[in-house]
């Protein structure tokens, strides 16, 4: 862990060398810098996988408020960013508009995890992200490997046996895979599973993934070399074909064509606050691996959810068998609040209402809330989130740690 006080001087650092410009400080922050701007505590603790790999917590202890609870102890809340994503997401909005700021205010502890090869998350016990190694994987190694040790470390700092979860995009989808993989009771770490923008299927996206698997051919050979061996970098001349697709015809803000995530995700919102899309852009992409991109562009032509297809004789290597196992969502058996939009590019309201309410078991979803007018970013950007997603699951976790759960 690094201490508030060494962080605060990295903030003051930060903040002397981009005040004097006009652009928005927090566009060169980190997530800590962030926090600490707004008068907030920021704490930053690594935690090593079993396959090992360094990822980068990062905690708001309190927030501005005395809040108490019955035993003593802060409910623990922690934040799973999406693909192509990292823990910014829950801080760059204002503080009256941004989750982590609003949880940490009504009294929790909140914890914001970084999956490998994002922005914080890009050590090694052995390998560099120089070598194409260091790039083998996917979500898979993220519900396998990320999930339980990020999960486990707030946990153990804390002092608790379990927490309340609240995942975005693929934070939900890697969460609905572990804990349908899940022979040990390792859920029970789980109290309650808020899915914002959740992904099962995603055999009806519109985007850039979706552009992507019509484009190529799941057997093509040269996926490295267009979108980046290791990391995923696309060409420019890809990139430029998918920004004329997608963005044809739509009114958006400056910038948000030319930026990957907003690409994946869908560019159009009316209800993002126009001037932090600079900042927003500033940090996202945030980084993944190739394979974690093909790995979503095999989600798009299977029409469920596989595991990464490494071809007949891989699969026999990994799997034991020629052809890919997929995840049975159908043994998820931890309460489930389900946040979906309309308008969602990524999270595709016929997949959610044809395969992830067909596939999750009714008994565990708890909330099934659709929201109108939401497209994927607006689940942890839109200024209407506090009021619709993040306010009523404040509440839910204050009366379920009042009532005893």
């Amino acid at each position: 862990m690094r201490s508030w006080s060494t962080v605060m001087l990295a903030v003051l650092a930060t903040a002397a060398t981009v005040f004097g410009h006009d652009a928005d400080p927090e566009m060169k922050m980190t997530t800590p810098q962030i926090i600490m701007r707004w008068g907030y505590p920021a704490m930053i603790y690594d935690v090593t996988t079993e396959d090992g790999y360094i990822l980068e917590l990062h905690r708001i202890p309190y927030g501005k408020t005395n809040v108490t609870w019955p035993n003593g102890k802060k409910p623990v809340v922690f934040m799973q960013h999406g693909l192509e994503c990292s823990s910014s997401n829950w801080v760059v909005n204002l503080p009256t508009e941004s989750a982590a700021f609003l949880f940490a205010d009504a009294g929790y502890d909140v914890w914001l995890g970084n999956f490998r090869g994002n922005t914080y998350s890009m050590k090694h016990k052995n390998l560099k992200p120089s070598h194409s190694a260091f790039w083998d994987w996917s979500w898979d190694e993220m519900q396998q490997y990320d999930l339980p040790a990020m999960i486990e470390k707030a946990l153990e700092v804390t002092g608790q046996d379990s927490l309340y979860y609240i995942g975005h995009s693929q934070g939900t989808l890697t969460m609905f895979s572990r804990l349908s993989e899940d022979k040990v009771g390792w859920g029970n770490k789980i109290k309650k599973f808020f899915a914002l923008a959740p992904v099962g299927s995603v055999k009806h996206i519109k985007g850039a993934l979706k552009f992507f698997a019509d484009y190529f051919s799941l057997e093509f050979d040269g996926w490295f070399d267009v979108f980046g061996s290791g990391e995923f970098l696309p060409n420019n001349w890809i990139m430029k074909l998918v920004s004329e697709s997608v963005c044809a015809g739509l009114k958006v803000e400056a910038g948000v064509c030319d930026d990957v995530m907003f690409l994946i995700a869908g560019p159009e919102s009316n209800q993002l606050n126009a001037t932090r899309v600079p900042i927003y852009v500033a940090h996202t992409p945030a980084g993944t691996s190739t394979q974690n991109i093909v790995h979503w562009i095999q989600m798009v032509r299977h029409g469920g959810t596989p595991k990464y297809d490494y071809g007949e004789k891989g699969n026999k290597k990994h799997y034991g068998q020629a052809n890919v196992p997929a995840y049975d969502f159908t043994t998820v058996n931890r309460p489930v609040y389900l946040y979906w939009g309309d308008s969602d590019w990524l999270a595709d309201p016929t997949d959610v209402t044809d395969f992830l309410l067909t596939h999750l078991n009714p008994s565990t979803v708890v909330q099934n809330n659709k929201l109108i007018d939401y497209n994927h970013l607006d689940f942890i950007w839109g200024l209407r989130a506090p009021k619709d997603i993040y306010e009523p699951i404040i509440d839910i976790v204050r009366n379920d740690v009042l009532n005893g759960s």
